[in-house]
């Protein structure tokens, strides 16, 4: 490759004409977290929490998974995530799209419980993978194990649709100053 060629080249960041920017990836510049929401503020009543993906989730590789949240609160999260398009060449489900899923679902977790000003950061995974999954979706459910001012620790259990446990993980969240 020549000097000119590598001029001429699109720099990493933006892709090459006609192609489109892969979704799982927030444009450049934008923040990755919310603003903190004041504490008694509309939006931060329980009422207020509904399930799907929040505006600043679009675009994330939960888009591009198809995960949904189907309950946000502070003592249990609940995402779901379709098998197809997640998987293998053998035709089961990948181990990081599980992942992906456990570290989503306890990552959302940590939000609904993280200390004004702070957002939280996935610092630690530990996932088992127990049994195959072909089809249908599956579905994580996050709890606390700990939470602290500068620390959450989220259990996560995936099952597939006929509520077989799938996958089992853990995931230790550092709350970090937003800003």
């Amino acid at each position: 490759m020549s000097d000119e060629d590598v001029l001429a080249a699109p720099s990493p960041a933006e892709p090459p004409a006609g192609v489109e920017a892969p979704v799982a990836f927030p444009v450049h510049g934008t923040r990755p977290f919310p603003a903190p929401r004041p504490a008694g503020s509309a939006v931060s009543a329980p009422s207020a929490v509904r399930a799907g993906l929040e505006a600043w989730e679009q675009g994330t590789l939960m888009t591009t998974l198809g995960m949904e949240v189907v309950e946000r609160g502070r003592e249990r999260v609940v995402v779901r995530m379709p098998v197809r398009g997640a998987t293998q060449v053998v035709g089961i489900l990948h181990g990081g799209a599980s992942a992906a899923l456990i570290e989503t679902a306890a990552s959302v977790a940590a939000r609904q419980s993280a200390p004004e000003g702070t957002v939280p950061a996935g610092a630690e995974l530990h996932v088992s993978h127990l049994r195959p999954v072909r089809a249908g979706h599956v579905t994580a459910v996050a709890v606390p194990v700990h939470q602290g001012r500068r620390t959450a620790v989220h259990e996560v259990t995936v099952s597939d649709d006929e509520g077989r446990t799938v996958a089992r993980g853990t995931l230790r969240s550092l709350y970090t100053e937003v800003g």
